[in-house]
């Protein structure tokens, strides 16, 4: 393979060689850059105000991020043991049928959150040049020049992030210190997350917890993607994993002053950093929400095109191409606007593949390795492994119910929705797998 092949291609079908793999501080920048994203300072001001006290605040932040960062490291050393992509390693647990579902649900999620921060994107400059482009159109562009790092895979990832990164987290600092900490009474941000439409913000330590840990749970569970590119040390990969979720709770942290300070809801948050009566960041403050978003987009579509290359076998920037302009779609025809029911669907879907994941590679051991970067051909690959696709199903539908959708009913007075998938599914799988083995 040439120098300008491995640029382009990133060992999307391959495991990466041990000799390209890279410190964990670097890959750690990476998931700051990842963690570093305006929707986490949209869930810390729902859950901010749905909460109303700070100590509440932080537990649930400490009680989604933990779950996170266990989840993120056990399934990131997956792939720095194998070196394999997650669309990869969903052919030993799913088969190879059975993989390429999953791939496509992992790839439109991803594309799904693509469309959604590029609409974002589109608005931020929308607002502060105070223009009336047509927004269909404009997010369709912003998406199209938000995808260009992507196409240069893990390179361009690294670049983006460690310029993106500092900055971003010195602008914060420096703006809550501005805004000094005088927050509202708890009754009054509470009755103003109760009137919050179409939907309240959460209201019980649970389900704020939920969205802290399900607002990055495709992230957690596609987690191989970046790790495959570590050195197979858990230790180092906890310690990455626990730095990206450190910062992703200090964005949490933000979003939840923001709210209590101001009283205002996520959708004022370009008025809070730009506009003169809060932050008063103006340029600089148009800087940072254009960076944050953008860094975690190129991250969702470098997934999301693994996955893809999992279905379609074309070379890794082409895919690039051809899924940034059908995510740049998803923007113009308005996911935006469907953002709520969007993440709620995405965090009960995603949670059991990493589930399943976990209960083959851990539990049942079922992918035996060799050396490094050597499990093809160490685990059989069957047509479709039907038990974890039933496993999925059920896992799917026991997070639905638990999630507290006006949908469907409320089964637990305490519950973290966004892992009952995960956790039901590690546990039905290893029954099914126990109880009905694979013919040996």
């Amino acid at each position: 393979m040439t120098e300008e092949s491995q640029v382009l291609e990133d060992y999307s079908l391959e495991p990466v060689p041990y000799d390209k793999r890279r410190p964990w501080i670097e890959l750690a920048v990476i998931w700051i850059g990842i963690a570093v994203v305006m929707s986490a300072i949209f869930r810390g001001m729902m859950i901010g105000m749905g909460l109303g006290r700070m100590q509440a605040v932080v537990l649930s932040y400490l009680l989604g991020e933990i779950i996170l960062i266990a989840v993120m490291a056990l399934t990131g050393y997956i792939g720095a043991r194998t070196g394999l992509s997650t669309p990869l390693i969903a052919n030993f647990s799913f088969g190879r049928i059975g993989a390429i579902l999953i791939s496509l649900s992992i790839a439109l999620s991803l594309m799904g959150w693509f469309g959604v921060q590029a609409a974002f994107f589109a608005r931020t400059v929308q607002f502060y040049l105070k223009t009336d482009f047509s927004l269909p159109l404009f997010s369709f562009v912003c998406g199209m020049v938000m995808m260009v790092p992507a196409i240069f895979g893990i390179r361009g990832l690294s670049v983006l992030s460690w310029i993106a990164s500092p900055f971003m987290i010195v602008i914060f600092v420096w703006g809550i210190f501005k805004m000094g900490f005088h927050f509202l009474p708890a009754e009054t941000l509470q009755s103003l997350a109760a009137a919050h439409q179409p939907d309240p913000y959460p209201m019980t330590l649970g389900a704020a917890a939920s969205v802290v840990a399900g607002g990055f749970i495709v992230g957690a569970v596609t987690s191989a993607d970046i790790f495959r590119y570590a050195r197979p040390r858990l230790k180092e990969i906890v310690l990455a994993a626990g730095v990206a979720m450190t910062a992703s709770a200090f964005l949490h942290f933000v979003g939840s002053f923001l709210a209590m300070n101001t009283g205002l809801y996520h959708e004022g948050l370009p008025e809070i950093i730009i506009g003169g009566r809060y932050l008063g960041l103006g340029f600089a403050g148009f800087v940072v929400l254009l960076l944050a978003q953008w860094t975690t987009n190129d991250s969702n579509l470098y997934s999301a095109v693994l996955a893809l290359n999992n279905i379609f076998r074309i070379k890794r920037w082409k895919m690039t191409v051809a899924a940034g302009v059908a995510a740049s779609l998803f923007a113009a025809l308005g996911i935006l606007e469907r953002l709520e029911l969007f993440l709620i669907i995405l965090t009960v879907s995603i949670g059991p593949i990493g589930g399943i994941f976990l209960c083959d590679f851990y539990l049942l051991k079922r992918i035996r390795l060799g050396r490094i970067g050597e499990a093809v051909g160490k685990a059989a690959v069957k047509r479709i492994n039907g038990k974890a696709l039933a496993v999925y199903a059920a896992a799917f539908l026991i997070g639905w119910t638990t999630s507290g959708h006006p949908w469907t009913p409320r089964v637990f007075p305490f519950s973290i929705f966004a892992f009952n998938g995960i956790l039901s599914s590690i546990v039905l799988y290893y029954l099914v797998m126990k109880l009905f083995p694979d013919n040996k």
